[in-house]
């Protein structure tokens, strides 16, 4: 009877978490809105960029990153976006890190990318998406060679799908072949110079993707 009664629980337990997923949510839904918006999302790398805004100016940009997550967590709830959420100019994009550091292999990251694009051409089409490379860091040196295989397999996904742009973090992070001071404590995450560098690296590229009467008016 106790087998049978946890049984119950753990199905119950798994339902709820399947139901609870159904209906989660990307982080701050519809704070920018209009023709210079950017949405950003991905893992705590995104979520813990509180100089965003501040960063990328006079961008408009919502922070829709999730602490610790992983592409099994961004997927249901970026197939939860709502039209009311309003439509950005562009997506910024990072993920792969942590599932890569979690053992996903490269290969099931990469179908798992090929998904997230299939859901922005439905919920989002034409808006384009720009993909940052997986970032070296101090604290997650023994990841480096799959860090490098994700980014040199999304470079060869990358032109197969519809307004897909890579953006390469990772040379700059890099001072005479080795990692800059760039990291806060944890050897993980960027400091503020860190993003810095990003913040570079998605400006020129939206330069380079974007309609340059888009560009001057949004970010003159």
């Amino acid at each position: 009877m106790a087998l049978l009664v946890f049984a119950v629980i753990i199905v119950g337990w798994r339902l709820y978490g399947r139901y609870r997923d159904s209906r989660a949510a990307l982080p701050a839904a519809g704070a920018a809105k209009g023709d210079c918006a950017l949405w950003f999302v991905g893992s705590s790398s995104i979520h813990r960029w509180t100089s965003l805004q501040q960063d990328m100016a006079p961008w408009a940009t919502e922070n829709r990153g999730i602490n610790s997550a992983v592409l099994t967590d961004i997927l249901p709830r970026f197939a939860n976006i709502k039209p009311n959420e309003g439509r950005p100019r562009a997506l910024i994009l990072y993920v792969g890190e942590n599932d890569i550091a979690t053992g996903v292999p490269v290969r099931t990251v990469m179908r798992q990318l090929a998904q997230l694009f299939d859901l922005r051409d439905r919920l989002l089409p034409g808006v384009p998406v720009l993909l940052l490379s997986a970032k070296p860091s101090p604290g997650r040196a023994a990841f480096l060679g799959e860090q490098r295989l994700f980014n040199a397999a999304a470079q060869q996904f990358l032109p197969h799908m519809r307004s897909a742009y890579y953006g390469d973090i990772t040379t700059p992070l890099f001072a005479d072949g080795k990692l800059g001071d760039n990291y806060q404590p944890d050897g993980v995450h960027m400091n503020g110079r860190g993003y810095a560098i990003w913040a570079q690296v998605v400006r020129q590229r939206l330069r380079d993707i974007l309609p340059p009467d888009v560009t001057r008016a949004c970010a003159p």
